[in-house]
């Protein structure tokens, strides 16, 4: 059901009112009243003639003021809900009749009520509309429907639902017109059906305490049902898929998901009640039950009766939202034991290992270590196997099994869930076991049983200082460097508060100037324009001694988001700058305007390589900051098109080498791949040459993603530079802390979480001549991989800014190869 704004913005205002309403503890003063009788399909007009009588069953008097009736389950819905009058009480033992009209009421009973919904006689007090949990009228369907009796709170005080209701219990059975549904005794309390029973003469303001109250029969005894194992079989995928399948459970847990749009998706695990599991242990005993956007009223421990269609969402075995029936039958059912694990290292084991637990409860033993700090995302990851150290990935084929992501039940409210960094251990872990992401996942539904761990945070690394002929190179991934300005009008921009932008301001400002200590050149990744790299210059300008030079050029990017260049104006002298862009044949659904591919190509880069030739204290130098395809979509799915621009890459640094084999290139920024990836493995095969591959293993990591460590930053430079590297490192300040950190600019958390990669720094040593160079003859043409074009290098001006660089002009040959005529252009400072 759709939540109107306004009354959303009502429900903000109330305290514990969001969702659906939760119970009421032992300890409300409401605890003690009971819904005793409901009158719904009346001979006459229901509107008119319906009723709903409650009961104090304490021994002492309950205000009335904030408590609701309601025939809406969930707020912002758009049945009804009222009130009672300020100042109204149920004394102990009162029985109370709450009638839709006075009038037609005694027209049918020969009395009044005690409270009216509908003004229809000035002596009988009205009930008040309650808006805050549902705008429209109460009124009980003849069907079936519910009704909730609510505290101050909007807590559920009691609920009984009926005739073909779902939402409560197992619905008490329908009746016939002018019969009524009454609890007797009137304190029998299970939470069941067989505390009602059909009334053929209705008795409002009387009740009865007379009988037994009937311990209530499972309807699982009575209604045998395959088990879930069934439903998921011994393989990948379900043998009854696009099926529809009836089975029971018990609720293990539940998960809420928002996606880039901002809209939240809820999902439901059900497990097999203990005893009635299929025995076989190549299947699993639990199942997961998408409930599209509706946030689901469960709780652990509801026994349901779910009736649904079988699908497979990328690899997930679950129940579909469309035609999806859940009813609950029981409440505190045994929920079963989690099933302790220890995953195997290598993928092939680790998918049959954890197939036949998919969505059952799992727990990990003891203290696990944490290899992946808690995210925004409210998750973190740790090592299952009961091993200590990071988890690293080199390549697709290393053995990452060991590392068990943990969620939080919400990916968007992460309160009561640990901050935790790598290394942390934490105890307590426990809940169903998900798929999503290509990844198996817990999703921890208990946080306060969580137990950490900390261990101390390691000291602050000290960056390289360069000597009077030497200088520092550094690439710096700065996540999401955006304003608040909405330039796109999509939901995938980012679009920072004021606050927000000061205090990333801040973090980047600090790691720029101390972390990294002010590199002569800095290959930004992740920033949206130029004027957001000149507010960063200006706030390092005091610790560095100087204005970092801003050379930017916009790229293309749907979010917006391009690659650029800080440079030390004092020692750096800036050529000329232009963008790469290439075409391909992989079908990327990239729109660039200055990309004139041909028919059945797409452009190659969303966010185009940027060179930028530069003097540096009078050496020639060629950058190209790169930031290339990421794996949002999926590892494989994405494999080729970070495949052919490595091979773009690839034949740029070789017609530079071509035309000067002693060429200075240094082509670094975010590679998206792992270090020994098919694309760096391209990339370094011949022309170029990965210097962190210099740094030792246990610090040769950028990035953690899912508790696994890698290194998916790179600075290649070409052979003439190799003799020229005095030094290299990655300073680890961000990637092994919570996102958290990042929103806290005291002193003792400034230097941490600037961004979420960590920052590789490169130390040069200058080459002992220092006179003008001479630009090597160019060449006149590059051949480029099949199926691969390369469009001009856009040249947009520097403002008369002396240096050399090149214009180059694309044209497809055949549609094989790309034929590219080089211009030299060599400009002299004036």
């Amino acid at each position: 059901m759709k939540i109107r704004w306004l009354q959303l913005i009502f429900a903000l205002l109330i305290v514990g009112t969001l969702g659906v309403a939760t119970p009421a503890s032992a300890q409300s003063p409401a605890a003690a009243l009971r819904l005793t009788e409901v009158y719904y399909d009346t001979p006459g007009e229901d509107a008119a003639e319906e009723w709903v009588e409650l009961t104090n069953l304490g021994t002492a008097p309950v205000d009335l003021s904030d408590i609701k009736i309601s025939d809406e389950e969930s707020l912002g819905g758009r049945e009804g809900a009222v009130r009672f009058p300020v100042g109204a009480v149920a004394e102990p033992g009162q029985v109370i009749v709450v009638a839709q009209t006075a009038v037609a009421f005694r027209a049918l009973f020969g009395q009044n009520p005690d409270y009216e919904i509908k003004d229809s006689d000035t002596a009988v007090p009205d009930m008040r509309r309650y808006l805050v949990w549902a705008s429209g009228d109460f009124a009980l369907a003849n069907s079936g429907d519910e009704v909730l009796l609510l505290d101050g709170d909007n807590r559920r005080v009691d609920t009984v639902g009926y005739g073909d209701s779902t939402t409560y219990e197992t619905a008490v059975p329908g009746v016939l017109r002018g019969q009524s549904i009454a609890r007797i005794p009137a304190d029998c309390d299970t939470d069941n059906a067989s505390d009602w029973q059909t009334q053929r003469y209705p008795t409002p303001g009387t009740v009865s305490f007379e009988g037994e109250c009937a311990a209530p029969i499972n309807p699982a005894e009575l209604e045998p049902l395959p088990p879930i194992g069934v439903v998921q079989g011994s393989g990948d995928v379900s043998p009854l898929l696009d099926e529809t399948v009836t089975f029971r459970g018990v609720v293990t847990g539940q998960y809420a998901d928002r996606n880039t749009a901002g809209v939240t998706y809820y999902t439901l695990f059900v497990q097999d009640l203990p005893g009635y599991e299929d025995g076989n242990p190549a299947t699993s005993d639990g199942i997961a039950v998408f409930l599209g956007r509706e946030r689901p009223s469960f709780v652990i421990g509801d026994q349901v009766r779910v009736t649904g269609m079988v699908t497979e969402f990328y690899g997930f075995t679950e129940i579909d939202d469309r035609g999806l029936q859940i009813a609950r039958e029981w409440r505190d059912a045994p929920v079963p034991e989690a099933v302790a694990i220890n995953p195997p290292g290598g993928a092939a084991e680790l998918t049959a290992y954890f197939e036949p637990l998919e969505s059952m409860r799992v727990a990990v033993a003891g203290a696990a270590a944490v290899t992946g700090p808690t995210f925004s995302g409210c998750g973190f990851a740790v090592r299952a196997d009961g091993g200590v150290g990071r988890i690293f990935r080199r390549e697709l084929a290393d053995p990452i099994g060991a590392v068990l992501p943990i969620l939080h039940t919400n990916d968007v409210n992460c309160d009561g869930f640990p901050q935790v960094k790598s290394g942390d251990a934490v105890s307590g872990l426990a809940g169903p076991l998900i798929y999503n992401f290509d990844q198996f996942k817990l999703v921890q539904q208990d946080g306060a049983a969580l137990m950490v761990t900390a261990v101390p945070i390691p000291p602050l690394p000290a960056p390289p200082q360069p000597a009077p002929d030497q200088f520092a190179i550094a690439t710096f991934n700065m996540e999401n460097y955006f304003d608040g300005v909405d330039d796109t009008g999509t939901a995938e921009e980012p679009k920072l508060s004021a606050a927000d932008l000061a205090v990333k301001q801040d973090k980047l400002a600090y790691a720029l100037a101390h972390t990294l200590g002010c590199p002569a050149v800095v290959a930004v990744q992740e920033v949206e324009h130029a004027a957001l790299l000149a507010e960063l210059a200006d706030l390092a300008a005091d610790a560095c001694g100087f204005t970092y030079e801003v050379v930017h050029r916009e790229s293309a990017d749907v979010r917006g988001i391009d690659v650029a260049y800080l440079v030390n104006p004092v020692r750096v002298q800036v050529g000329d700058v232009g963008l790469w862009q290439g075409c391909t044949a992989v079908a990327t659904g990239v729109s660039d305007p200055t990309a004139n591919c041909a028919a059945g190509q797409s452009p190659l880069f969303s966010r185009p390589p940027l060179e930028m030739a530069v003097l540096l204290d009078g050496q020639p130098y060629t950058f190209l900051v790169v930031h290339l395809k990421s794996k949002r979509e999926g590892e494989g799915e994405t494999a080729v098109w970070r495949m052919a621009q490595a091979g773009f890459i690839n034949e740029w640094a070789a017609a530079k080498l071509a035309a000067d084999a002693a060429a200075r290139l240094v082509v670094l920024g975010d590679f998206n791949d792992y270090e020994l990836s098919p694309p760096l493995l391209a990339m370094t095969a011949e022309h170029l040459h990965n210097v962190l591959l210099q740094i030792p293993d246990e610090a040769r990591y950028s990035y953690v993603y899912g508790g696994v460590s890698q290194m998916i930053d790179a600075v290649l430079v070409s052979a003439a530079l190799l003799p020229q590297v005095a030094g290299v490192q990655i300073l680890h300040v961000n990637a092994d802390y919570p996102d958290a950190w990042g929103n806290d600019t005291s002193a003792a958390y400034l230097p941490y979480k600037s961004t979420d990669h960590d920052l590789p720094l490169l130390l040069l040593q200058l080459p002992a001549s220092t006179a003008t160079p001479t630009p090597a003859p160019l060449p006149t043409q590059i051949v480029v991989p099949m199926g691969t074009a390369v469009a001009p290098i856009v040249d947009d001006g520097d403002g008369g800014k002396g240096g050399w660089g090149t214009a180059v002009f694309g044209a497809a040959v055949g549609g094989i190869v790309v034929i590219l005529v080089l211009a030299r252009l060599f400009r002299r400072k004036t």
